[in-house]
């Protein structure tokens, strides 16, 4: 097993652009893992101005109300408009003096400003339901004070933690952005060990070594191999302590599955890349073609549902569309049944990838790198 001990020696002489892209997958995972999801509502403070022309019981009640659900602002009277505009103050409000006749009152909004609309909402109500109150008999001192306690009353708004939803997205979005990295990964390791062994004295060497060319060729397929599953397994235990990992969950374990068929897949794609590329300086070049290209057309980078028809259409010739496309299903539908067609897809584009590279062997033996 001289030959594949040899291989993770070069492999190992590699490590820093592996490292690399570990490094940054791991940092882009753990600041997407960063719990940003609120589970609780909290009410944006929007300043305003308000001037009380009316200095009644029911305008000195409004700007109370608007005092405990905004921030008024003191300012004088001829910078308003100057503050509004640029956006100081989201809102003015003018209470006339016939406020207690009409019950409406003059508001200035600061443009395209989506807060100021908020506070007009909130007067509507107070002036609604002190409304609603002296309707119903009350005298305005007790219509004020119910329409304050109404809308005094603060209710508890949140959100579930550990909703179902959220943590198939957050799965979903790792396992789609495997990717890019196992096809990066996978292709500048293999790509370069192959040229590796098509370099003139190292192939010369092998030719007359007692070693068959069958075996150096099996061990070289058993090196590239167990690169890919070493690759799957780091990032499958980097996702057990990111995600904190369920056995319970079929989605989770469907989705692991996914990405191991896809890894072969991967692998047999990065030995045809490595038996018709000739020359090492192309070999950054066609893994970033490669990786980047298939990644943004088949969805790992942005959804499926969001790509254009044509985006889609290219993207199936990649066997990374059906791996994402698998994902997509198990976060709906968590059965086996569904993803095993594109399974049986990524398995055939698999074989036909070795196909070509032993169509292409004796051609990429032919260029041997000096």
């Amino acid at each position: 097993m001289r030959v594949f001990k040899n291989y993770f020696k070069i492999t190992w002489a590699h490590k820093t652009p592996i490292l690399l892209y570990t490094i940054i997958f791991f940092v882009l995972m753990s600041f997407a893992m960063k719990n940003t999801t609120q589970t609780s509502y909290k009410p944006v403070d929007v300043n305003i101005y308000v001037q009380d022309k009316a200095n009644t019981k029911l305008s000195k009640s409004l700007y109370d109300y608007l005092d405990r659900n905004a921030k008024i602002k003191t300012m004088d009277e001829t910078i308003v408009d100057d503050k509004l505009f640029y956006d100081i103050i989201n809102a003015a409000v003018i209470i006339p003096e016939d406020f207690d006749i009409t019950k409406q009152v003059l508001y200035k909004v600061a443009p395209n400003n989506a807060y100021a609309m908020d506070i007009k909402e909130k007067i509507n109500i107070y002036l609604s339901q002190v409304s609603y109150y002296e309707k119903s008999g009350f005298t305005e001192n007790e219509a004020i004070k119910n329409a304050n306690d109404d809308l005094d009353k603060k209710i508890d708004v949140s959100i579930k933690e550990g909703s179902v939803n959220s943590k198939k997205d957050k799965s979903k979005f790792y396992f789609n952005f495997l990717n890019y990295l196992l096809l990066a990964q996978v292709i500048l390791v293999v790509s370069n060990i192959a040229l590796v062994y098509k370099k003139q004295p190292i192939l010369m060497r092998n030719n007359v070594s007692p070693c068959p060319r069958t075996r150096i060729n099996m061990e070289l397929m058993l090196g590239h191999i167990v690169t890919g599953l070493v690759f799957w397994l780091i990032y499958m235990i980097l996702f057990c302590v990111l995600y904190k990992y369920d056995f319970t969950k079929t989605h989770i374990n469907l989705m692991m599955l996914n990405s191991f068929v896809f890894t072969i897949s991967v692998v047999s794609m990065a030995v045809m890349i490595s038996s018709v590329i000739k020359n090492s300086n192309t070999v950054q070049g066609v893994m970033n073609i490669v990786s980047l290209g298939s990644s943004f057309l088949c969805g790992a980078f942005v959804p499926q549902e969001l790509l254009g028809k044509t985006a889609l259409t290219i993207g199936r010739i990649f066997p990374g569309f059906y791996y994402i496309k698998n994902n997509e299903i198990l976060e709906e539908f968590p059965e086996i049944s569904k993803i095993l067609p594109n399974l049986l897809i990524i398995l055939g584009f698999s074989i036909v990838f070795i196909v070509i590279s032993v169509l292409a062997k004796p051609k990429g033996n032919d260029n041997i790198n000096k």
